[in-house]
């Protein structure tokens, strides 16, 4: 017997059983994982919610370990030690650590060389493609630190013509507004020079380059310096060509300490490696790598802590890379950057102010003489490695710079030469304090008013006028004073140049002349760098201090026809321009050996030449095209070319337009008459130059083809 039972039950809320009964997650929340506390798994926890932290209950998913198989395993590392071997072979003398910063271009070169570390690095024309560099790696020395010297890649210089790419910052006196210039004239010379320029990489790529010591090498590579007959040489050949310029060492205790070999402190040490690598570069030849090896040793000296020190030593050590060496290997913003540091460690030192009276005897005052030369060598530097890229100053002589002038002391025939060298620091000194002045107003405008122009260059010749004869007449002397003199005299040329010289770029920009003061500054720019280029050519030495500083300025010099021949193709003043050129060309050929960047200086110069000849050969073919703007002249044109007879007489308009009255040498509103036969006249009429241009070269080329018919 079976007995049932039936109820009945209460219905409720599913919603209420699930609060009753939370599902669990599978971890606990991120607040409860960090207190340590069970957690309910809900969103959000009991915990969090009672604790008013609903915001830090968060769940984090977790990542699942992933464990290699041994199978997994066993294949990649069989597959890494096939490339090692693959690599081992095709690379005998490298590290595989150390092929990866390499390029491809390197890597090939590495391969096809047997893989010898002395090939490796390529020319560095080869790393000029504008694809293969990104956009603001143009001045990232850095990047160039493995490439040969020299390097070219130089946006100061422009030596490898990098129109496109973004540069360090440079203002009008710097090459590269001269370049954009010429490129706003013949924009076709873009492409003429891309075509050359890439000619010339696939010439000099397989070019044997030796590479320079880094810093990265061991410590221990070098050994201590010692006396030696090869570096007493480098010594003598700093004192001679370098010391004339910059006289910021004491000689006698300089000489003193080397040839004690006694001295093995880190400033001691960074100064004399220095003292040493610009000893080995105007003592050698372009083509010699002695002075890297000397740098190295010195930058193992100068770190970071450097900036710190107290020394003097250390002072001139980086004055020396930053104002000379640095610049000599093409690395301007880094030496712009060591040698504003040096003025900041110099200026914490007090250099700039003067010594009290109680230390101007005995040792004091020698020490007190030489903190003069030391700060004065850094102003005269910094302002000869800055006139020419158009940056501000920063205050070099600001009214709280009170340091007095180097002394001139005569101590008989013995201190001829270190008295020499102080009064060569003394004119820059005076020349510097014009040049910053003009630095710094170039900086603000590009084009001075004629008043303030007229008033610097006045300065300047003024200066010029009042050097002591052994710096400006031309007779025989020892070679540091006519190194001194030739090449302050070059910096003269220079400096009066790149003041006219605004007014020749931004003349080539106007649709017309500007004012007769404009005219005089174009033309006395083209005079100072027809001086310049002759005098160099002149007076220029068979050495490294000589021929680098020769390069430079006739680098300089060289723009200015350069720019000219572009912007005036029938001038009759072209034939004068082209001697200039090619009288340059034949300079830098000459330099060779003499000069880290000669060889790059004349390439530019010459693809910029030959470009600018093919242009005017081919004429200029913008001005053929129709200008929208002037369709009433050009219709007025075509109708007097219309009712022209075609007859042998149409050969003289044409020998007229182009002979006997060029079209540039004529002014706005100038009316031509010339005959064209029965009496009949053909009349050409101009309101704005722009527009008599484009009509010249279009009546000019429709006679030559009614002609030709």
């Amino acid at each position: 017997m079976f007995c049932t039972f039936q109820g009945t039950a209460e219905p409720s809320d599913s919603g209420t059983l699930k609060e009753s009964k939370p599902t669990r997650g599978l971890h606990a929340c991120g607040n409860c994982k960090r207190r340590k506390i069970r957690c309910d798994g809900r969103q959000p926890c009991n915990q969090c919610e009672s604790r008013d932290l609903q915001a830090r209950c968060v769940y984090t998913q977790q990542i699942q370990r992933v464990v290699p198989s041994k199978r997994t395993l066993e294949s990649l590392s069989k597959s890494l030690k096939e490339r090692d071997a693959i690599l081992s072979r095709l690379f005998p003398n490298h590290n595989i650590s150390d092929l990866a910063s390499l390029s491809v271009q390197e890597l090939r070169e590495a391969v096809l060389h047997g893989g010898s570390t002395d090939k490796v690095l390529p020319s560095p024309t080869d790393s000029t493609p504008q694809k293969s560099v990104t956009q603001d790696s143009q001045w990232d020395e850095d990047r160039r630190e493995r490439d040969p010297l020299p390097a070219e890649a130089d946006d100061v210089n422009a030596l490898s013509l990098p129109f496109d790419r973004q540069a360090s910052y440079l203002g009008i006196s710097s090459i590269r507004a001269a370049l954009a210039a010429m490129l706003q004239v013949r924009p076709q010379l873009r492409g003429l020079l891309a075509s050359r320029q890439a000619n010339m990489n696939n010439i000099t790529k397989h070019d044997e380059a030796q590479p320079c010591y880094h810093p990265s090498q061991p410590l221990l590579e070098y050994p201590r310096i010692k006396w030696s007959s090869k570096g007493q040489a480098l010594v003598d050949a700093y004192f001679q060509r370098i010391h004339i310029f910059t006289p910021m060492l004491d000689e006698t205790s300089f000489r003193t300490n080397y040839l004690s070999s006694q001295r093995q402190d880190s400033p001691w040490l960074a100064l004399l490696n220095m003292v040493l690598a610009m000893g080995s570069i105007v003592a050698s030849k372009s083509g010699d790598r002695d002075h890297c090896k000397y740098y190295t040793e010195a930058m193992r000296h100068l770190d970071l802590s450097a900036f710190g020190s107290s020394r003097i030593e250390t002072l001139q050590a980086l004055a020396l890379a930053g104002g000379y060496y640095l610049h000599y290997i093409n690395r301007p913003n880094r030496g712009n950057a060591i040698l504003g540091a040096a003025f900041r460690m110099a200026s914490a030192l007090g250099f700039h102010r003067e010594p009290s009276e109680q230390d101007g005897e005995g040792d004091q005052s020698e020490a007190a003489e030489v903190r003069r030369r030391t700060w004065w060598s850094l102003v005269c530097l910094d302002t000869w490695t800055t006139t020419t890229l158009g940056r501000p100053s920063f205050g070099r002589f600001s009214p709280s710079i009170d340091i007095e002038l180097p002394k001139l002391r005569i101590d008989g025939e013995d201190g001829f030469g270190q008295d020499m060298g102080m009064t060569t620091l003394v004119e820059n000194i005076r020349f510097c304090r014009i040049a910053t002045e003009i630095q710094d107003s170039l900086a603000v405008t590009p084009v001075l008013n004629p008043a303030d122009r007229d008033r610097f260059d006045e300065s300047l010749i003024n200066w010029h006028t009042h050097l002591p004869s052994v710096l400006s007449n031309d007779q025989n002397c020892d070679e540091p004073v006519h190194l001194a003199r030739c090449v302050m005299r070059w910096r003269y040329w220079n400096l009066r140049m790149l003041l006219y010289r605004p007014a020749l770029l931004d003349a080539t920009t106007m649709t017309q002349m500007g004012h007769q003061a404009d005219h005089d500054a174009i033309e006395k720019c083209q005079q100072l760098s027809k001086i310049a280029i002759e005098d160099i050519a002149k007076t220029w030495l068979s050495h490294q201090m000589s021929g680098w500083n020769a390069v430079w300025f006739l680098y300089q010099a060289t723009m200015i026809p350069l720019l000219s021949m572009l912007w005036q193709p029938q001038s009759p003043a072209v034939a004068g321009w082209r001697d200039q050129v090619q009288t340059a060309l034949r300079l830098f050929e000459e330099m060779h050996d003499w000069s880290l960047t000669a060889r790059c200086s004349k390439g530019v110069v010459s693809q910029i030449f030959e470009a600018s000849c093919e242009l005017m050969c081919q004429g200029e073919q913008s001005c053929l095209e129709p200008d929208m703007n002037n369709n009433a002249n050009e219709t007025a044109i075509r109708g007097i070319i219309d009712d022209a007879p075609k007859s042998i007489n149409m050969v003289f308009v044409v020998y007229y337009l182009r002979v006997i009255c060029p079209g540039p040498e004529l002014k706005p509103g100038f009316e031509l008459t010339a005959e064209v036969g029965k009496g009949q006249r053909l009349v050409l009429i101009s309101r704005e130059m722009r527009a008599m241009r484009h009509a010249w070269h279009r009546i000019t080329s429709i006679l030559w083809r009614e002609t030709a018919l």
